[in-house]
């Protein structure tokens, strides 16, 4: 792999300077969005995690942090980095026994760290950006012992497997998917070198070893929740099998692997930043299509069939198994990895002069898109933290100029902030203001005020229903009126409360 690296790294070294230029908003300008509130503060139940599944991120946090606080732009920057490597070393085992273009390299190696659906999001929750990066590079380590057991049968090899695949899995169901996928690109490409002889024993070894680490993490995570309980909503709503139409669960599912691919909106859900993917997809189509009518026999056909359509799906197995269609661009894992190798399977087929250049604009083209999408999903995010920091410090300021001192009494915010229209719909979390999340979240907003450097904290159920009483006869904020001190309790009236609010506060 030294060699491997030697000798692309010219290409290496540029596709991390793209993928830093990619993120070179978000790096520069720290903001904090829905969730990161509380992790920075020090002031999360670091159980979370567990209930989660995600017992490694738990682990991680126990070893290298002080209940969960993360370093904001040493947890960014080490977790792009980490991707990062994670990339070279995929590359590695997919193309070290074979001769890859240099341009062709920087275009896999870049296209795999700049798809701003997935990257974008899963690195904009800052807590656990450090864990994912990490574990990609476990992941990728996975898949590479996994070729070196296939040539040598070592059970030390296998053991390595198993307990990177555990660490991987633990961190982040998703790497399930990100495994799946490098081994059906592993077979295509093999099945189209001609190297066919191996491949169905392969996918058999591949399948136990993964079959393994998930039954490993399972008991694991099975063990976790007997000790410490489990809390239903964070799973019960991702597995369709048990909705009461399971069939029609599944149907969904399938569905939202054409709607993730091909980037298509469907009522108020978008792909963010999804012109690289839906491009990436159709041209890769294509060429499975011209691939299939190319070459001659059943047999080599069916091949190309199967392979072409398993890489496609790949990325959405874990959510095909459990029949949901609830996915976000963080949950899609191998989605960069999948849309590399299909852009380098493309690339390396064009021989002639004219095309050559084409598809060289083609691709820096995409890369364009990418940085361009990755940076205005940041900036736009930026827009609706700066507006939550001028809320922030407008209702502080309103408090200290009535004389009540918040240092006192804890604050209750009934209702919310209407947020104003986005400049874009394709932001998901990223877009959410903290007075506006979850209709009004007392915890979330007395959180984040205290990121500006505020002592406050939340009412509980009890000041929260005196608050709501007395609010009958206040005005909405801004106005006068708007906040009000009693004797244990800040009141602060934000808007009429709606059912969801009452449900997040507990105070029904």
């Amino acid at each position: 792999m030294i060699e491997f690296v030697k000798k692309y790294k010219t290409s290496i070294f540029l596709s991390v300077l793209f993928s830093l230029l990619c993120f070179g908003f978000m790096l520069t300008h720290f903001t904090i969005t829905i969730d990161e509130e509380s992790w920075i503060l020090s002031a999360r139940d670091e159980t979370m995690w567990l209930y989660q599944g995600r017992f490694i991120i738990w682990l991680f946090d126990l070893i290298f942090t002080e209940g969960g606080n993360y370093a904001p732009f040493l947890w960014d920057i080490s977790g792009i980095l980490f991707w990062n490597l994670s990339g070279i070393i995929f590359a590695y085992c997919l193309f070290a026994k074979t001769e890859i273009k240099q341009w062709i390299l920087f275009i896999f190696l870049s296209y795999y760290s700049s798809l701003t659906f997935v990257l974008g999001d899963v690195f904009s929750f800052s807590m656990y950006s450090l864990q994912i990066g990490l574990a990609s590079v476990t992941v990728a380590a996975a898949f590479y012992y996994t070729l070196k057991y296939l040539e040598k049968k070592n059970w030390k090899t296998a053991l390595i497997v198993l307990g990177l695949l555990l660490y991987s899995f633990g961190t982040y169901q998703a790497f399930i998917c990100v495994y799946i996928s490098a081994v059906a690109a592993f077979c295509l490409l093999c099945f189209l070198s001609g190297h066919r002889d191996r491949i169905k024993y392969d996918i058999i070894i591949s399948a136990v070893l993964c079959l393994i680490a998930i039954a490993s993490y399972y008991l694991i995570n099975f063990i976790i929740g007997k000790a410490i309980g489990t809390q239903g909503y964070l799973t019960d709503n991702y597995i369709g099998w048990t909705s009461g139409e399971p069939l029609k669960a599944f149907a969904l599912a399938m569905a939202n692997v054409g709607r993730v691919s091909f980037a298509i909106p469907v009522l108020d859900v978008y792909v963010n930043g999804g012109t690289a993917l839906r491009w990436v997809t159709i041209a890769f189509v294509i060429y499975a299509i011209w691939k299939f009518f190319k070459c001659n026999g059943i047999r080599e056909k069916a091949g190309i069939f199967f392979f072409s359509v398993a890489l496609c799906f790949a990325p959405f197995s874990l959510y095909l198994a459990i029949a949901t269609y609830k996915t976000q661009g963080r949950m899609m894992l191998a989605l960069p990895l999948v849309g590399a190798v299909q852009l380098y399977l493309i690339l390396r087929e064009i021989n002639k002069k004219a095309l050559l250049y084409a598809a060289m604009a083609a691709s820096g083209y995409l890369l364009f898109i990418n940085a361009r999408d990755m940076n205005l999903f940041y900036y736009y995010s930026s827009i609706v933290y700066e507006k939550d920091c001028s809320i922030a410090e407008e209702i502080m300021y309103d408090i200290e100029e009535k004389g009540i001192d918040y240092r006192e009494k804890p604050l209750a915010f009934i209702g919310m902030v209407a947020q104003e229209p986005q400049p874009t719909k394709e932001l998901g979390v990223l877009g959410g203001s903290m007075f506006a999340w979850d209709e009004g979240n007392n915890l979330r907003m007395t959180d984040f005020i205290q990121t500006r450097g505020y002592n406050v904290r939340a009412a509980d159920s009890t000041q929260l229903q005196k608050a709501l009483v007395e609010s009958a006869s206040m005005t909405v904020w801004p106005q006068e009126g708007s906040i009000k001190e009693l004797d244990d309790v800040i009141v602060v009236y934000l808007s009429q409360p709606v059912e969801e609010w009452y449900i997040t506060n507990q105070a029904q």
